[in-house]
C-alpha cells in the first residue's frame, strides 16, 4: 500500500486543500450551466473544476439531449448516478457506436480523449471526479 501513495500522487493528495464537508440531498443545488446549452446543469460537491486540484461535481443531463464529440484537458473518473446513458469514445457523433450505460456503471474520460452521449431514454445525472483546472473543447 506505501507504494501505491508514494511519489507525485501522495505529495498531491497530502497538499491538496480539500475540507470537510457533507452535503445532505436537501441541501444539493443545481446550476444551470451558461456554456452548455439545453438545460444541462450542474453541481460542485468538492473543489473548483476551474482551478487547480482535485474537484468533484454532478452533471444533470435532460432528457433527450445529445452531446456532441468533444475533450476535457483533465483526466476525469465518472459514475452514473440516475438514468440510462449511451456513451462512446470518437471524434463524429455515430448512434451506432453507443454503449448503454445503466445506473451505476463507471468510465473514464482521459485527458483529450474526444466522445460523445446521448441521454436518449431520459434525464441522466452523472458524478464525475478530476484533478483541474477542467474545461470542454467542442470539436468541429
Amino acid at each position: 500500500m506505501a507504494a501505491a501513495l508514494s511519489g507525485t500522487a501522495f505529495t498531491f493528495f497530502q497538499s491538496n486543500s480539500l475540507k470537510p464537508r457533507i452535503i445532505v440531498p436537501s441541501e444539493m443545488k443545481w446550476v444551470v450551466n451558461p456554456q452548455q446549452p439545453g438545460g444541462m446543469q450542474t453541481m460542485i460537491l468538492a473543489g473548483d473544476p476551474a482551478k487547480e486540484g482535485l474537484y468533484t461535481m454532478r452533471i444533470k443531463v435532460p432528457a433527450g439531449m445529445k452531446l456532441f464529440p468533444h475533450f476535457h484537458p483533465d483526466n476525469r473518473n465518472a459514475v452514473i448516478l440516475s438514468g440510462t446513458f449511451y456513451y462512446s469514445y470518437g471524434e463524429q457523433f455515430d448512434e451506432s457506436k453507443l454503449k448503454k450505460l445503466p445506473p451505476g456503471t463507471f468510465f473514464t474520460e482521459p485527458s483529450r480523449q474526444p466522445h460523445f452521449a446521448w441521454a436518449k431514454s431520459g434525464e441522466v445525472i452523472i458524478q464525475v471526479t478530476g484533478i483541474g483546472p477542467s474545461g470542454t473543447t467542442e470539436l468541429p
